[in-house]
């Protein structure tokens, strides 16, 4: 029983290390993409046909009122007059989309979760194995 517990506390040490420092790190660096990425907001605005464009305009209390141009070939735009909600990157409005966005650094931050609960996992189990 003894080898058993030598060999998980190892192994439990190893992950430790190889887990836990590149999870932390990954942590930091999402947490640094999400404050300089996009900031995300969302309006109402009311779709738009003037014969040659479709799009989307809302009102921003900063810029005023912007408008959006749906691209050529996107799917079917919503009808004129039609409420959409839109997603616009404060810093920027002329960045907007009907999607809800992803939060920048989310995949960082998933991956950092997940290195460092197993890292803080192993390290649980190697203090186990060492108390037994």
């Amino acid at each position: 029983m003894p080898q058993v517990l030598d060999a998980a506390g190892l192994i439990s040490e190893v992950l430790t290390w190889v887990m836990l420092g590149p999870g932390l790190l990954l942590l930091l660096a999402g947490g640094v993409v999400r404050l300089l990425g996009a900031s995300w907001h969302r309006a109402e605005g009311v779709a738009f046909a003037d014969g040659r464009r479709r799009g989307v305009r809302w009102f921003d209390h900063k810029h005023g009122f912007v408008e959006g141009v749906f691209p050529d070939g996107d799917a079917a735009p919503p009808a004129a007059g039609t409420d959409v909600l839109v997603y616009y990157d404060a810093r920027n409005p002329a960045r907007w989309q009907v999607d809800e966005p992803q939060l920048p650094g989310h995949t960082l931050l998933l991956l950092g979760k997940i290195l460092t609960g197993v890292g803080v996992l192993a390290a649980v189990v190697g203090l186990v194995a060492m108390l037994f």
